[in-house]
């Protein structure tokens, strides 16, 4: 639910602070409460429709005192707190934690290993080093210098497919964009 919807419902104005929220909230509940209309259906789901509104409204105006930032998720859709994602996308808690409804951990099984094997390459490298100023011996040296590189880069390929990865649905949109332009 949006702001304008939830200030609309709580007959609220454009601005209003949360002892207004709430003040407006214990107004409306006692005024719509299911059980002073006899348990009525229509009244239950309007009061449901309120404190929906009011539980949004709270929780922006406190992200909004702490300084955090607030906005609609790109994900689900919905309004709150959100954070802004490597992607530039601002995605709410839920979604950041569990991406596309499905859990962040664990990660695709070649992407672990391809972060072991960068560490692996990179201890190699280390310990050559190590052989190389302790012995003196250029064999160490230049073996040490190729596995920090191939380690490097091993890095790099995983964080630009982990960090340039798009979205199903950016994938869809694209396509069609392409389609668009061939056609």
């Amino acid at each position: 639910m949006r702001p304008p919807e939830c200030m609309e419902l709580l007959e609220l104005g454009e601005a209003a602070s949360l002892e207004e929220i709430k003040g407006a909230y214990r107004r409306l509940a006692q005024r719509i409460h299911p059980d002073k209309h006899g348990g009525d259906e229509s009244a239950r789901r309007r009061f449901i429709e309120i404190s929906n509104a009011y539980r949004t409204m709270v929780r922006l105006a406190r992200a909004l005192e702490q300084g955090k930032q607030v906005g609609l998720c790109w994900e689900c859709r919905e309004f709150g707190e959100v954070g802004i994602g490597l992607d530039g996308h601002a995605r709410c808690p839920r979604c950041t934690f569990r991406p596309r409804g499905g859990r962040l951990l664990p990660l695709p099984v070649l992407v672990v290993v391809k972060c072991v094997g960068t560490f692996v390459l990179l201890a190699i490298a280390v310990y050559l080093l190590l052989a190389a100023l302790s012995t003196g011996r250029q064999a160490y040296a230049t073996a040490a210098f190729i596995t920090g590189l191939l380690g490097l880069v091993l890095l790099a390929h995983t964080c630009f497919t982990v960090v340039y990865c798009l979205h199903p649905r950016e994938r869809r949109l694209q396509r069609a964009a392409t389609r668009r332009q061939a056609g």
